[in-house]
């Protein structure tokens, strides 16, 4: 990892360090007894991204909205949503895809994305399958909550890391 990727990632844990002071100041054990999780969040994640195979290095937004398959019950530990990717390079990458999200423990959610991405090499669009994985940690704030989000990416001729921070929205 250059310099570029490791100033990224000093960022993101700087973001992630401030957002846990902001929210422990905001947020008192009242407030906090009666949070209530809602069922739909808006996801929003910005990070570094290195594509192995091209050798290149570029932020990563990525937007997403997820529902939980139940509010009780073992159905609340499995979420179903849609997503968008872009992957901000000279030739920049696209995504669109659709997520199946657990959440085994805690604060932890593991998620698979099956998609399509596009990229424009030398004036020419090519699409193609990829599959995206996930691995996002939560600290809950008093009216969303982020952290740190980890990422792999498989297309069937490359592959790219995104290590980044995570801010959702509950609806």
């Amino acid at each position: 990892m250059n310099t570029y990727g490791l100033k990224v990632l000093k960022l993101v844990a700087l973001a992630t360090v401030s957002c846990g002071s902001i929210n422990a100041l905001a947020s008192s054990p009242e407030k906090h007894d009666g949070h209530e999780s809602s069922d739909v969040e808006v996801g929003l994640s910005i990070g570094y991204t290195y594509l192995k195979e091209e050798k290149e290095e570029g932020a990563t937004l990525h937007l997403h909205v997820m529902k939980k398959l139940t509010d009780e019950g073992f159905g609340q530990y499995f979420s179903y949503g849609v997503g968008v990717e872009t992957i901000i390079l000279k030739e920049s990458h696209y995504g669109a895809m659709v997520t199946l999200a657990v959440n085994p423990w805690r604060d932890l959610i593991l998620s698979v994305s099956p998609g399509i991405e596009w990229v424009k090499h030398e004036g020419e669009w090519e699409s193609g399958y990829a599959t995206h994985f996930e691995v996002t940690y939560l600290f809950e704030g008093p009216r969303f909550h982020y952290g740190p989000v980890l990422g792999y990416a498989k297309t069937q001729d490359a592959q790219h890391y995104t290590a980044g921070i995570h801010f959702g929205i509950p609806l």
